[in-house]
C-alpha cells in the first residue's frame, strides 16, 4: 500500500514539473509586447496617394509587437487632403490635427509649427516622426511605403 502511496506522489510532482516546464518554454516563444510608441505623420497636399498611404499603415499596424498610436497632422493643404484624412477617420484608428495654411513664416520657428503641434497630441515618451512633407510630390506611394513603414519595428 505504501509503495503504491509513494508510487502515486512520484507521477503527481513528475507531472506538475512537467507542467511549469511547459510553461517556461511557451513563455520563451511568446512575444511579449513592445513599449508604446506613438507615430507622428505630417502631411502637406498628399491627396493623391494619402487613403493609399493610411489604408497601408492600417493594415501594417495589425502586425507589429509595438502599442502603435497615430497622429496625423494635415500641414495647411491646398488640396483635399484635410477631407480624405476626415472620411478615413471614420474607418481607421489615428488622431487628426488639421491646420489652417498660413502666411509665409516670419520667425524661423513657425516652419515648423506642423511638427510642434503634432508632438503635443503624441501621448508616448517613444515619437516616430514620419515627415512627408520633405518628398517630392510625384514619388509613388508604394515608394513611400517601402522607406517609412517597412523599415520601422518588426
Amino acid at each position: 500500500m505504501w509503495e503504491t502511496v509513494c508510487y502515486l506522489i512520484i507521477l503527481i510532482l513528475a507531472c506538475y514539473g512537467i507542467y511549469y516546464l511547459v510553461q517556461d518554454l511557451f513563455r520563451l516563444f511568446r512575444h511579449l509586447p513592445g513599449p508604446p510608441v506613438s507615430m507622428l505623420v505630417v502631411m502637406r497636399n498628399r491627396a493623391v496617394d494619402v487613403e493609399y498611404l493610411m489604408r497601408r499603415l492600417a493594415s501594417w499596424r495589425k502586425y507589429q509587437w509595438v502599442n502603435l498610436d497615430v497622429v496625423v497632422v494635415d500641414d495647411g493643404s491646398e488640396d483635399d487632403t484635410a477631407n480624405i484624412l476626415r472620411g478615413l477617420q471614420a474607418n481607421l484608428s489615428f488622431r487628426l490635427v488639421t491646420l489652417e495654411p498660413e502666411s509665409p513664416p516670419e520667425h524661423p520657428f513657425r516652419k515648423d509649427r506642423a511638427l510642434l503641434t503634432g508632438l503635443l497630441y503624441c501621448h508616448n515618451a517613444l515619437v516616430w516622426v514620419v515627415d512627408l512633407r520633405k518628398l517630392p510630390q510625384g514619388l509613388l506611394a508604394e515608394k513611400v511605403f517601402r522607406v517609412f513603414f517597412c523599415q520601422g519595428w518588426r
